[in-house]
């Protein structure tokens, strides 16, 4: 009798067991018969936990540290959390340090500081865009960071890339960027020489300006002086005119009648009276005892009181 036999598949070929109890390959076994296979299996270019959890690890002890010294990466492994997640759990500030070596001698304060450097470090590193920031231009990290004495020793970390365009603060910065690659430009002008020149620019300007506010200014008062001594003329002329014409006050009362009321009537019915009597000498009025019925008239007494008996005499001809 043939004896039972069962199929099972390992790698998507089916082999033939003689037997339900025979154990599958070992790795041993299953390698010297597929070589190849495990060969591309076991040569992986990642990281894992267990790696790196191997390697002993001690706070960086230089001041200039780096986010590699800090996660104890090398510069151009790949990136692998484990680290990170390892020194989390012992400087979290909310979990407790249980006589940890790396917490056990520190302060509160240096453990959260350590804490933030952590996330720091994680934060660039596990971004392959900041990463290669940092690895070109040091950005991001502000924790100590390197100072160089020679180009030669940052050209050694940072690559012989030059100057970088984060560096340019000034306007000068940016030219000298913007004309690495070129020789030193000759200026037709040196720049003291400029800069003089503006400023005599700028004074001459200003002395021209204020000379011409100078002008303006005279030229108001000018004007100013010049209407005055118009008015004091006016004024000295009508002065002068009403002595002359008008020696009496009779006659600047009637000067002033007629400049009131050029036809000589009044400006209301009541003045009529009033205006009669003292123009008559220059409207020429024949018939004295006209003027005086007129002036004696019921009407004329109540509405001019104005008129007085000792002025009637006044209306008499002179022999």
């Amino acid at each position: 009798m043939f004896k039972k036999a069962s199929f099972f598949s390992y790698g998507g070929i089916q082999l033939l067991s003689p037997s339900i109890t025979t154990l599958p390959p070992t790795r041993a076994s299953f390698g010297a018969s597929c070589p190849g296979l495990w060969t591309s299996r076991s040569n992986r270019g990642y990281a894992t936990a267990s790696d790196t959890s191997d390697q002993p690890y001690s706070w960086p002890s230089s001041s200039s540290f780096t986010p590699y010294e800090v996660l104890n990466l090398h510069r151009n492994a790949p990136y692998s959390k484990a680290r990170y997640y390892d020194l989390v759990k012992i400087y979290h500030p909310d979990r407790p340090c249980d006589e940890h070596p790396l917490c056990r001698n520190i302060t509160p304060e240096a453990r959260l500081q350590r804490y933030h450097i952590v996330v720091t470090a994680h934060e660039i590193l596990s971004d392959p865009t900041r990463r290669a920031a940092y690895d070109q231009t040091g950005a991001g990290w502000n924790h100590n960071p390197k100072r160089y004495n020679t180009v030669a020793d940052a050209s050694a970390d940072w690559g012989p890339y030059g100057p970088t365009i984060y560096a340019n603060a000034t306007w000068e910065d940016w030219e000298r960027w913007n004309n690495r690659h070129q020789g030193k430009q000759q200026h037709v002008v040196d720049q003291r020489t400029f800069t003089r020149l503006v400023i005599l620019l700028v004074l001459f300007g200003g002395a021209v300006q204020a000379s011409w506010i100078g002008q303006l200014n005279s030229g108001y008062e000018q004007r100013l002086r010049e209407v005055s001594e118009d008015s004091m003329r006016f004024l000295t002329g009508r002065r002068q005119h009403t002595v002359a014409q008008m020696p009496h006050n009779d006659a600047r009362v009637q000067s002033f009648l007629i400049r009131r009321d050029p036809t000589g009537s009044g400006l209301k019915e009541e003045e009529e009276a009033v205006y009669q009597k003292e123009l008559h000498p220059l409207r020429g009025v024949p018939d004295v005892q006209q003027a005086r019925d007129r002036l004696s008239s019921p009407e004329t007494v109540g509405a001019a009181p104005l008129v007085h008996a000792e002025r009637s005499e006044d209306l008499s001809p002179q022999p």
